[in-house]
């Protein structure tokens, strides 16, 4: 019984090697992993042949595909140069198993003999999801772009680069998602997550985001006060955006950390000065956004100088409505 066993094992990894075949290389697969399913239940398989010798008889040349054991003749595409197809008829989704066979004439000598290649075996995957493509390409961290195909559930979540992101799921067609905080000036790779295992939605293109201050120089008495504010163009999205912030003059400033949280576009800060005097820079950064450095000087100031710089920054950062001075009060108009 163990005799009969082991020689199975052979005739059984003999197999795997004939199937891997000799001349494999020159039988080209040109059928996609993945096809969407559709109502004729008919797929086509697609190979090619290429690179025979002088000595193979292009008009020899019959190639077959064996699918789930049976043996089916392929036809010749009439666009494409030794490119054959066969309609295979699969109901359902699911997986689909095959390989190919190529039997060919090479003359040797003024002898014709009759030669067989096989492929490696192959898979494609008949599925009712599928993506046909994201409705943007390039664009700012937290803008919302949709992934639009076909069968998507609610279940489905997106990955973004490395990274997977909330998601909204729309309709059937269509899941939106929110562009996470990453590296631009880039190519990100976009999939879908889903319980058949992953598809591509192609890439997308981060581009520079601005990030903006409210002021654009900081002047501080030393133990002063001001409070500054900090703007994205779109919402933060979900996870929100870290700013980094640091100065050259770390002894001369007290300021807490920056967060803008998911859906925010504004956060406000109050910065202190410290108890050395000195002349700097404040260096603001978040991944994804363009980098602000604010210069910064701490120290004792005239009332003139600070009377200038509040004016200025209230002409820079303009509320949304228009205002008037009466008697030291400020009037909404």
């Amino acid at each position: 019984m163990n005799s009969l066993l082991r020689m199975g094992k052979i005739f059984f990894v003999t197999g795997i090697l004939l199937l891997a075949g000799c001349d494999s290389e020159n039988i080209c697969n040109m059928t996609p992993n993945v096809m969407p399913q559709n109502q004729s239940n008919i797929y086509t398989i697609t190979m090619a042949v290429r690179g025979m010798d002088g000595g193979v008889s292009q008009k020899s040349i019959k190639p077959y595909v064996v699918v789930n054991g049976e043996k089916h003749e392929m036809e010749k595409h009439p666009d494409g140069n030794n490119v054959f197809v066969y309609d295979c008829r699969f109901c359902g989704v699911g997986l689909i198993p095959y390989y190919f066979e190529v039997v060919y004439g090479i003359n040797r000598h003024g002898n014709t003999r009759e030669k067989t290649a096989k492929s490696n075996l192959f898979n494609t995957t008949v599925t009712d999801k599928y993506i046909f493509a994201l409705d943007a390409n390039r664009g700012p961290v937290g803008i919302a772009v949709n992934v639009i195909g076909c069968g998507l559930t609610r279940m489905d979540k997106v990955r973004f680069g490395g990274r997977i992101v909330p998601t909204k799921w729309l309709s059937a067609g269509a899941i939106e998602f929110i562009v996470p905080p990453v590296e631009c000036g880039k190519e990100h790779k976009v999939c879908l997550l889903t319980n058949h295992g992953e598809l591509s939605a192609g890439t997308f293109f981060v581009d520079e985001s601005m990030l903006h201050c409210s002021t654009n120089s900081i002047r501080l008495a030393n133990g002063e006060s001001q409070c500054i504010v900090f703007m994205l163009d779109h919402s933060a999205p979900a996870n929100g955006v870290e700013v980094e912030v640091t100065t050259d003059i770390p002894n001369s400033i007290i300021m807490p950390e920056v967060h803008f949280m998911p859906g925010e576009r504004t956060v406000s800060v109050n910065i202190t000065g410290g108890e050395e005097s000195a002349c700097g820079t404040l260096f603001v950064q978040a991944n994804g956004f363009s980098s602000l450095e604010i210069p910064l000087e701490v120290g004792d100031v005239t009332d003139s100088a600070v009377s200038e710089d509040v004016s200025e920054t209230f002409t820079r950062f303009r509320p949304s409505r228009n205002v008037a001075v009466e008697d030291d009060d400020v009037v909404v108009l």
